[in-house]
C-alpha cells in the first residue's frame, strides 16, 4: 500500500516492463537450448570449455531467479499480482526511491535475460544427441505457455517452471559430466 505524497515527490512506473522483460527471458532462454553434433571425445580443452559454459548457465539461472523473486516482493508489496498483466493497467504512485528500486529492478531483469540467453546459447554448443530429451521437455512446457501471461502473479509463476526446468538440464548435465564438486569444509 502507497503512502500519500506530495505531487512533487509522486512518480508513475509501469511494472509491465519488468514483467515483460522477465516473460521474455523465460521464451528466449529456451530457443537458444538447441542440440549440436559433437564428434568424437571431449578433448581436455573442450571439457573445460564446457565446464566453463555449464557453470555460466548455472549462475545466469541464479541471477534470473533472483530477479524474479525482486520482482515478486514489488508485486507482493503493491498488491497487483492478481491483475491484468497488460501495458498500463497498473498505474503506481510511489515515491522517487521506490520508483529508482522498480528502474534498477528493470535494469537487473534486462542484464539477467541477457544473460540467460547468452551463457544458455553458449551450453548449447556442448550439448549433443544424449541432451536431446531434456531440451525437447524444455522446448515444449515453453512453447506451451500462453502468449502473454494473464496476471502478473504468472510471470513468476512461469518464471518458476521455466527456472526449475533449466535447474533440472544443469542437474542431468552435471551428474553425467561430473561438473559439481563439493567444496571442501574447513
Amino acid at each position: 500500500m502507497t503512502h500519500p505524497l506530495t505531487h512533487d515527490d509522486q512518480v508513475d512506473p509501469d511494472p509491465f516492463s519488468i514483467g515483460i522483460t522477465l516473460f521474455a527471458a523465460m521464451v528466449t532462454g529456451a530457443s537458444f537450448i538447441e542440440t549440436r553434433r559433437q564428434t568424437g571425445l571431449l578433448q581436455r580443452n573442450r571439457r573445460e570449455a564446457f565446464r566453463a559454459a555449464w557453470y555460466g548457465a548455472r549462475r545466469s539461472v541464479l541471477f534470473f531467479e533472483h530477479a524474479l523473486d525482486e520482482f515478486e516482493t514489488h508485486v507482493l508489496q503493491d498488491g497487483y499480482g492478481a491483475r491484468s498483466f497488460q501495458v498500463g493497467t497498473v498505474r503506481l504512485v510511489l515515491s522517487r526511491s521506490r520508483a529508482d528500486e522498480l528502474r534498477m529492478l528493470h535494469d537487473e531483469a534486462l542484464t539477467a535475460a541477457r544473460h540467460l540467453r547468452d551463457r544458455l546459447s553458449t551450453l548449447s554448443d556442448f550439448l549433443g544427441p544424449d541432451d536431446q530429451d531434456p531440451v525437447t521437455t524444455i522446448l515444449t512446457e515453453v512453447a506451451g505457455l500462453p502468449a502473454m501471461p494473464a496476471r502478473f502473479a504468472d510471470v513468476v509463476t512461469q518464471g518458476r517452471t521455466v527456472a526449475g526446468m533449466y535447474h533440472d538440464l544443469l542437474a542431468d548435465l552435471a551428474a553425467r559430466h561430473g561438473f559439481e564438486e563439493v567444496a571442501a569444509s574447513a
